[in-house]
């Protein structure tokens, strides 16, 4: 029997510490101290464990031999296993300069093994609790498992302690073929339940032709608040990756503005009197959609103001118009000033259905149309000396009812029932937050002002703390998951640090970007032809990759993050990102300038278009995430789409 007694160890220039204690069966992984602090309970049963799929039993492989190589730790070790030989080897080492380790994991077998999986943690035992985010999974979630792992955008998993003192992404070197539904790496879990289960990597469906190779990365954050821990880790992980933004050049702004406006002109979506279909190619999208109806006619409105085509002017006063046929008017109602978001074309009836799923007014919705009517209003009202005051007033009506719906907690309900009333759960309000402010300055109205702060107490409480952006789709449940809410609230605060100076209100919008840049896809995947890198998972519901913005400024808020900071990390994916909208593009045909639904889908999810390519598009919207994507064009360059009359 071997005598194990060399304890081992490395140690960086921050202070962060790997030690290795020798076991009577080998050397297991260790412990890692910070600061002479113990990050937590070492991992003394082994380097990493086999589990039996079938009945959960462990099986913990130490290795037989370790050497201190400068400063890597190399270990290696076999096992038998049923009839199975298990040969592995590792390599440890530690960033230089930041609290960051690496753990290389090597294993073949001689014959396939079959009902067991590889485990890999970085402890075992708990002396702390802890919470997870992993988008579009888990946040703040005592409990993660997600077998076999996809639509992860950085593939790593947050886990921080309950009281915010340590913070730890865990994940998948991003050098690695990662997550490839056509290779071994389609079988990779992650798994965590607090006080029961370490975070840990499976790997399953072990086979004697394969040669694993499996790099994983820790890093830690004692900032201390959730925020500035974000922000921390994710700029350890660019550095320790060094994540660059690839090249991708499609058309310029000026050619993209004016592709859309060329087919928007002539598409056949465009309903006289009424507005513009939602979108082609899902047959339950045969509505205008009133909800975001305001905004496409303040867009329509700023065109004319630059090209002097009258056509503009009409098809926004149309809209505009339209739109006030769908408020409740009758002071009596409990909904009285409630705008319903949709027009069905089928019914020829207005309805707040949402494709037939999640019924009821949308007060952050609501909020949103109030903004763009005003906007309107006074776009009209200076440009034309011409005061439509039904427009003012109706938008003054919609934001007294969304004032009336806030829950008891501080947020806005994500619905709220049409006969009777009743609210759902507070979600994100991600078109709320910046709305209100807005609507303030161009009211005068304090009391937008003082709701506007209300559910900013809100947001830093249950939605920034907890890293739970929620409820943004309208057609989803209210605790929905999902990316674009996030970016709402990262106008409101960069509109408070342009109102204020204060640099609380950058830093917040600051680090609320780091964790949506958490959520993207940092690389080209590689076995999708389509570009991947900065698209997300658009919510839990459709699991596909999309690049665009969804009712929010998320191209605008990256350029003014540029500006503000001097980061050339938001200028790369401000670009990155625009030219990934601009790919989406449809170049022709009726549609023409629409953006297709999704970029890629790399693990074959969206099946209900009956297509089976990595590289499937879905529908064309002629609205929402295309006409986002050009306002805020509009509204970054005043020079743009300046046409002689």
């Amino acid at each position: 029997m071997k005598d194990f007694k060399k304890l081992l160890a490395i140690k960086n220039k921050v202070g962060l510490e790997w030690t290795i204690e020798p076991a009577e069966s080998g050397y297991p992984l260790g412990a890692f101290t910070w600061a002479g602090k113990l990050i937590e309970s070492p991992l003394s049963d082994g380097l990493f464990s086999l589990r039996n799929i079938k009945t959960g039993e462990r099986c913990w492989l130490c290795a037989d031999s370790a050497e201190k190589d400068g400063d890597s730790i190399r270990l290696s070790g076999k096992i038998q296993v049923d009839s199975s030989t298990l040969t592995f080897s590792g390599i440890l080492n530690l960033a230089s300069d930041s609290a960051a380790a690496c753990f290389l994991l090597k294993w073949q077998l001689d014959r396939d093994l079959p009902n067991w999986e590889v485990c890999i943690s970085y402890h075992k035992d708990f002396q702390n609790s802890w919470l997870c985010h992993l988008y579009p999974f888990a946040e703040n979630s005592k409990f993660l498992s997600a077998s076999p792992l996809e639509y992860v955008g950085v593939p790593s998993a947050l886990f921080y302690r309950d009281d915010f003192s340590l913070g730890i992404l865990y994940g998948i070197d991003v050098a690695s073929d990662y997550l490839n539904p056509t290779t071994w790496t389609s079988q990779v879990g992650l798994h965590f339940t607090d006080q029961v289960t370490a975070p840990e990597f499976r790997v399953s469906k072990l086979q004697a032709s394969v040669d694993y190779n499996f790099q994983l990365h820790i890093i830690f954050s004692q900032a201390g608040n959730p925020l500035p821990m974000i922000a921390e880790l994710v700029q350890s992980w660019i550095k320790l990756n060094d994540f660059k933004t690839d090249q991708l050049i499609v058309r310029t702004p000026q050619e993209a503005l004016a592709l859309f406006l060329d087919g928007r002109e002539k598409t056949s979506a465009w309903k006289k009197g009424f507005g513009y279909r939602l979108e082609e190619g899902d047959p339950e999208s045969n509505f205008i959609y009133l909800g975001e109806q305001p905004l496409s006619a303040y867009f329509e409105y700023l065109i004319f103001e630059r090209t002097g085509v009258s056509l503009w002017r009409e098809r926004a006063f149309e809209q505009m118009d339209f739109v006030l046929k769908a408020q409740t008017t009758d002071s009596e109602s409990i909904q009285y000033g409630a705008f319903h978001t949709a027009y069905d074309l089928g019914k020829l009836a207005f309805d707040s259905d949402d494709r037939g799923r999640n019924i009821g007014y949308k007060p952050d919705l609501n909020a949103y149309m109030a903004r763009y009517i005003l906007e309107l209003w006074k776009h009209v009202k200076e440009h034309e000396g011409i005061d439509r005051q039904d427009w003012y007033s109706s938008a003054i009506l919609a934001s007294n009812w969304v004032l009336r719906q806030q829950n008891a907690d501080g947020g806005l309900p994500q619905k709220v029932d049409v006969e009777t009333g009743a609210k759902s759960i507070s979600s994100t309000a991600g078109r709320a937050l910046p709305a209100m402010s807005i609507i303030h300055a161009l009211t005068g109205d304090n009391r937008f002002h003082a709701f506007a702060e209300s559910l900013e107490a809100f947001t830093r409480q249950c939605v920034e703390n907890r890293f739970y952006f929620t409820g943004h789709h309208p057609d989803l449940p209210p605790d929905e998951l999902e990316e674009a809410s996030i970016w709402g609230v990262i106008e409101y605060w960069l509109d408070k640090y342009d109102r204020t100076g204060d640099e609380e209100s950058l830093e917040r919008a600051t680090s609320d970007a780091y964790l949506a840049f958490l959520w993207w896809c940092p690389k080209q995947l590689s076995w999708v032809r389509n570009p991947t890198q900065c698209s997300a998972a658009e919510q839990q519901h459709f699991l596909q990759y999309s690049i665009y913005c969804y009712q929010n400024r998320k191209i605008q808020c990256l350029y003014r993050l540029a500006k503000l900071t001097n980061n050339t990390l938001f200028s790369d994916l401000y670009e990155r990102i625009l030219q990934g909208v601009f790919w989406t593009q449809v170049v022709e045909g009726d549609q023409q300038g629409a953006t297709y639904e999704r970029i890629a889908d790399p693990w074959l999810a969206r099946n209900d278009y009956d297509e089976s390519d990595f590289n499937s598009l879905g529908s064309k919207y002629i609205g929402e995430q295309s006409l986002d994507t050009m306002l805020q064009l509009l509204e970054m360059d005043p020079q743009l789409l300046i046409f002689e009359n």
